[in-house]
């Protein structure tokens, strides 16, 4: 099932309703099924968590030329098939078109990245849920711990948070190295009794520090 969201649709505030009842459909959130597959998708998911049969939404799919917040979030909550919630948050007008064919966890990766553009983090909540909040109050949120591989974390603004327990550097040495890549305030707690660093920050950023840390932290400090 394809959607295209064109400039000429966002004139008719009664599209973008429809397209969310359809991608809702797309994504499956009816009955759970026995397979084991997510009902729900995110920027983190991975291949084997959702049937292969959807084909991606082809290049140009998504032109969105001053589209308001409002429209936007009800269409990433019919792609993603979460529900919305949210509180105050800024005003934004949401600009993007899309170059390339993408897949459902392609479109929400590249969704979070412009929100976060426009100072809004998508904060995951449970299995079923996501929270829109302003970007400045991303690390007070109940951030969700991705276990991923670095290599594995999606390159985009999707707020996780990460324990990672060092076995040479002490983490208040080691926060002095990463600390430069940080997007969100007060994103790294060091842990020095317990060897224990805790990331709260976007994916891509994480992906980095993690992959710093990998270079570091494999001999003693002499």
């Amino acid at each position: 099932m394809r959607l295209t969201i064109k400039k000429s649709a966002m004139k008719n505030p009664l599209v973008p309703l429809v397209a969310v009842g359809i991608l809702v459909l797309a994504t499956g959130c009816s009955t759970p099924s026995a397979t084991g597959y997510k009902l729900a998708y995110s920027s983190f998911d991975q291949p084997s968590d959702h049937p292969s049969s959807k084909t991606p939404a082809p290049a140009g799919c998504i032109n969105f030329q001053g589209v308001s917040l409002e429209q936007v979030l009800k269409i990433y909550s019919g792609v993603s098939g979460r529900t919305m919630i949210r509180g105050s948050l800024p005003e934004a007008k949401i600009n993007l078109q899309t170059q390339t064919p993408l897949t459902t966890v392609q479109t929400l990766q590249l969704f979070d990245s412009v929100l976060a553009q426009n100072g809004i983090a998508m904060v995951l909540s449970g299995e079923l849920a996501v929270k829109a909040v302003p970007a400045n109050q991303a690390t007070s949120e109940n951030l969700p711990e991705i276990t991923l591989p670095w290599k594995l974390l999606p390159e985009s603004s999707s707020p996780m948070m990460r324990k990672v327990t060092l076995k040479y550097l002490k983490p208040s040495e080691a926060m002095c190295a990463i600390t430069p890549f940080s997007k969100l305030r007060n994103s790294i707690i060091a842990i020095d009794g317990e060897k224990l660093l805790i990331l709260r920050d976007y994916s891509a950023t994480i992906r980095q520090q993690l992959q710093l840390l990998e270079q570091l932290d494999h001999q003693p400090i002499r």
